[in-house]
């Protein structure tokens, strides 16, 4: 704004993200800015949607820990806008901080901190109700399935998940990622043919999926590579370990490049697959490669998946694989 008029700059990519790094840091001068704006911008919808894509994409690279505070910066000051709006903008606005409101729980959850990711999460769904936001809601609540594969609720993960089904105005990945988690319900109930059902429609949905959108799209990383994960993940819960292994090297071999540290949480599922094969050597060379990115992103699900591997493995120390594997892991501390 300059003299109460709304303006426009154009700044390059690695620009916006270093800007928004730097509202981290000022955190008192953010705040005072936006609590008494004379107008909102409508266009600061579409910046926030950018500058969401560009944060989800450093925190692949980098980790949520050095992300996180810049994410609860932005929306701290989505919501002294959404104040200020009134009608269809402060609705856009309430949507628009109900995704960095997920993508604050998803951080969350990633270093560990599930009360968090509970909060955000919940704060989020709140939101999408408020705003009318069915597609969005949609996607929360197959999230919320997500979060509840193996807590030992396996009703409540495919209840969920039908129930973001229901929601006839998501877009098609979203109901392919709520397919997923009934696939997960199912093979935790051990229900082989309704895991393989659900799989398959997720598999249908993501082929006539509309390619608009691209990465910031809901539901985007609904790839074959991530089916063929999750494929892998119902598997393993079915007790059938080799089939696992097909699934999650297909996934991790077509795994996109800028994402290699969800590439690594399925390293780390594959490792398991093997140990479940009868195979430590492999389980511990595999699981080392995950590792190594944990260390680097600060991922708190790799390290976990890779610390319960270890102490599995402890009976076969004598092998040189497992050897460098748990001494890897200690000096990773």
């Amino acid at each position: 704004m300059s003299n109460g008029q709304p303006m426009s700059l154009r700044m390059s990519r690695r620009a916006l993200l270093e800007l928004a790094a730097g509202l981290a840091t000022v955190p008192a001068v953010a705040t005072a800015a936006a609590s008494h704006p004379r107008a909102v911008d409508p266009a600061v919808v579409d910046y926030f949607a950018e500058l969401r894509a560009l944060l989800v994409q450093a925190d692949d690279r980098l980790g949520g820990l050095t992300i996180l505070s810049t994410v609860e910066q932005q929306i701290a000051l989505i919501a002294a806008l959404r104040r200020e709006a009134r009608g269809p903008l402060r609705d856009r606005l309430l949507s628009t901080e109900a995704r960095w409101s997920e993508f604050a729980g998803w951080l969350s959850d990633d270093l560990g901190d599930r009360a968090a990711g509970d909060r955000w999460l919940e704060r989020a769904g709140s939101m999408a109700q408020e705003a009318d936001d069915q597609e969005f809601w949609a996607y929360v609540l197959a999230r919320k399935a997500q979060r509840m594969v193996g807590t030992g609720d396996e009703d409540c993960v495919v209840g969920l998940a039908r129930a973001a089904s229901r929601l006839v105005d998501a877009p098609a990945l979203v109901h392919a990622f709520a397919a997923v988690q009934q696939a997960h319900g199912s093979a935790s109930e051990r229900d082989v043919s309704a895991f393989q059902t659900a799989i398959e429609d997720a598999h249908a949905l993501v082929a006539t999926a509309s390619p608009t959108g691209g990465d910031s799209a809901l539901g985007s990383f609904c790839t074959r590579p991530y089916l063929a994960a999750q494929e892998g993940e119902g598997w393993l819960r079915l007790g059938q370990p080799r089939r696992a292994i097909d699934s999650f090297t297909a996934a991790v071999n077509e795994w996109p490049d800028r994402y290699r540290r969800e590439r690594a949480v399925y390293l780390s599922r594959t490792a398991h697959a093997y140990l479940a094969a009868s195979e430590p050597g492999q389980a511990a060379r595999v699981a080392a490669e995950a590792l190594t990115t944990a260390t680097t992103t600060g991922s708190a699900r790799v390290r976990r998946n890779v610390t319960v591997l270890a102490r599995k493995l402890e009976p076969f120390s004598g092998r040189q694989e497992v050897r460098l594997l748990l001494d890897q892991l200690a000096v990773a501390g």
